[in-house]
């Protein structure tokens, strides 16, 4: 049988963003055949393609995309609300010029947060806690390329590790925010966990040698949703067929699942009618 790449393969292996390869195949520049929803990619047409456009560095990061390479699979550690598996990294924590520095020269919004959660990460983990995890407004930011606009981070996962570091890099705390006027920065750990279910299908993307941990967009979707029914919320109505109509692919059969189990599946079956 032939081999099939599909999309997170291809990005891995051209060093890029899952977003940025789904849209040069849907723009017809990078050669691809659809199965169904998926899209898949030869692998002699991916090195006949980069054989003529130059090596494979070249290839270009959509201006809005933050950059960062995908790790998809299960979220590698025990719960997102406690003590990890996995034991605690050693060395020194991360200071406040380490994050001045993996922020330095950063502009754009996305990409910033990113970093910044991605050092807190190697922070929280090095201190014997599992990672946090974006959620809420910051991961549709996060899917939409900066389109969503939201003032805070929101992250799932256990408050006091976060909050000791926050307070090494001279962060100032209102309840359960933290804040940063000089960064630029509000950030919000509640606490809690995510479902099992949730924590499989979290991906981190890669930053300056460090990860940041994001709910999957399926799990975002059926977020929205649940706004959108169950409170009334027009705006969150609007961003989850903004995420089920740009997404490049979605576990369908897991959505309609988790649709049912909600009971949002009207509705989800609402966005899946083209505008």
């Amino acid at each position: 049988m032939e081999e099939l790449w599909d999309i997170a393969r291809v990005a891995v292996y051209l060093g890029v963003t899952e977003r940025t390869v789904y849209n040069k195949v849907r723009a017809g520049d990078l050669p691809a055949i659809r199965i169904g929803r998926l899209w898949r990619v030869r692998p002699a047409d991916l090195e006949a393609w980069l054989a003529g456009r130059g090596p494979r560095v070249a290839v270009p990061e959509a201006p809005s995309t933050p950059t960062g390479a995908f790790e998809r699979g299960p979220y590698p550690y025990a719960d997102v609300a406690g003590r990890s598996s996995i034991a605690a990294e050693p060395g020194t924590l991360p200071s406040r010029a380490d994050l001045e520095a993996i922020l330095a020269g950063v502009d754009e919004l996305v990409a910033r947060r990113l970093r910044l959660v991605a050092l807190l990460t190697k922070a929280v983990v090095a201190l014997g806690w599992s990672a946090p995890v974006i959620v809420g407004g910051c991961a549709v930011q996060y899917y939409t390329s900066g389109n969503y606009s939201t003032i805070d981070i929101d992250l799932v996962g256990a408050s006091e590790p976060v909050a000791q570091v926050l307070e090494s890099w001279g962060f100032l705390r209102e309840g359960r925010h933290w804040y940063d006027a000089e960064l630029k920065f509000a950030i919000e750990v509640p606490g809690g966990q995510l479902d099992p279910h949730e924590a499989a299908r979290v991906f981190g993307v890669r930053v300056e040698g460090v990860t940041a941990y994001i709910i999957g967009i399926e799990d975002l979707i059926i977020d929205r949703l649940n706004a959108c029914v169950h409170w009334k919320d027009a705006e969150s109505c609007r961003w989850a067929r903004v995420m089920r109509l740009t997404a490049p692919e979605l576990d369908e059969d897991y959505l309609e699942e988790r649709a049912a189990a909600e009971q949002v599946q009207g509705k989800l079956h609402e966005l899946r009618v083209e505008p």
